[in-house]
């Protein structure tokens, strides 16, 4: 299931590679953490866009798609192999809770982007509930109510705000950060929990409780 932070992530994508549809050369853009998965990719070429999107990850993540660029197998934190100002775009999905050098990767991520870049990410936010009982469980337990493949998380981030901090201060400055309750998309194949959790985002939304909510999306741009 998708969350609203992940298809948030894909409208700004699709935004600001549509405002950049000029000239023959299709926008070159970074999937970093990418996996296997082709799912943001897929999204963005049936909304119309032109790009050619290279990927990187620590485990081998080279996929045939016909937007699908360079790979390489990397971590955020240590680009080295990628050209310094080369991206228009770089977007991480529920990658930053994974990386153990927060500070490290968003000098990377600063250094990859061209000028005027746009930085987008989902993540959690490690001070809603249902993540502050998720840093206390462990990797068996997370693939258990997944039911699918999960990675080892870090949260090398205390907020929200602290992990905006080190990006400012990497040179970024602030577009957007955008918050929903999403424990649903948690607890959702699981019939009578499932309705709890949806009940539980219904309310939090209603009463505006920021932060309670979990599912973060946050753009970030490069300044010219």
């Amino acid at each position: 299931m998708q969350t609203p932070a992940e298809l948030h992530l894909v409208q700004k994508l699709v935004s600001f590679l549509s405002s950049r549809a000029t000239g023959s050369t299709e926008p070159r853009i970074l999937n970093a953490g990418a996996g296997q998965s082709v799912s943001i990719e897929q999204q963005l070429t049936r909304a119309g866009c032109r790009y050619v999107c290279d990927r990187i990850d620590v485990e081998d993540c080279a996929v045939d798609f016909p937007s699908a660029g360079e790979c390489w197998q990397c971590s955020t934190e240590d680009m080295a192999p990628l050209e310094s100002g080369r991206y228009v775009a770089v977007f991480a999905n529920y990658v930053m809770e994974h990386v153990e050098d927060i500070e490290r990767a968003s000098r990377e991520v600063h250094r990859v982007l061209a000028p005027g870049g746009l930085f987008v990410a989902t993540l959690p936010n490690t001070r809603a509930p249902e993540f502050l009982v998720a840093k206390h469980t462990p990797l068996w337990f997370h693939k258990l109510v997944r039911r699918e493949h999960a990675w080892e998380t870090k949260y090398a981030y205390q907020s929200v705000g602290e992990l905006l901090e080190v990006f400012l201060w990497s040179g970024f400055r602030l577009e957007e950060e955008s918050r929903w309750s999403f424990v649903e998309g948690y607890l959702g194949k699981y019939p009578i929990v499932g309705w709890l959790g949806r009940l539980y985002d219904r309310t939090i939304s209603a009463w505006r409780r920021r932060a309670w909510m979990g599912d973060v999306c946050i753009a970030l741009r490069k300044s010219e």
